[in-house]
């Protein structure tokens, strides 16, 4: 008796999530709606702007599927006009007052610092899956949300951050 392996045999995810992604917990409930399957996790941190730009890309099995970028910028921007400007993202939905924008494959932050020795500036929270990721909306609504509410309790507007 032969037996047949291909396509009847269901594909698994045989890698562990992530907990945190730049150094900040994920919500492992929504990352695992968007996370392929696959066996190999690679998480890579970058700072390629010191003191501005924060970049972190999950790969799996080699292809990158998800990114988050912590950037420090001029006040002003809405978490709207950055997913749409940005991101190409037609009709985002805002959520927190319009301090968080979403959709199935990108979603935003914005935490507002206002005063102190760097006056007033934002820095914007941007998450994005890559296929082969899945596209989830209510999943990216989650994971941004949780994300910055982990963020903002490492206090990053503080001197000391």
């Amino acid at each position: 008796m032969v037996a047949a392996v291909g396509c009847s045999e269901e594909q698994k995810r045989e890698y562990a999530l992530p907990t945190s992604l730049c150094g900040i917990p994920v919500p492992a409930s929504a990352l695992s709606h968007l996370m392929p399957t696959g066996k190999q996790l690679t998480v890579n941190e970058a700072t390629p702007v010191p003191d501005a730009l924060t970049t972190c890309e999950a790969s799996v099995d080699g292809d990158k599927v998800l990114s988050v970028e912590q950037e420090h910028r001029d006040a002003g921007a809405s978490a709207y006009d950055i997913a749409r400007d940005r991101f190409g993202v037609k009709q985002p939905k805002s959520v927190r007052q319009g301090s968080a924008a979403y959709s199935d494959r990108v979603a935003v932050s914005v935490v507002k610092c206002r005063g102190g020795e760097s006056g007033d500036e934002d820095i914007t929270i941007a998450v994005k899956t890559v296929k082969p990721a899945h596209q989830d909306e209510s999943a990216m609504k989650d994971l941004i949300l949780g994300y910055t509410s982990a963020f903002e309790k490492q206090q990053p507007c503080s001197e000391n951050s």
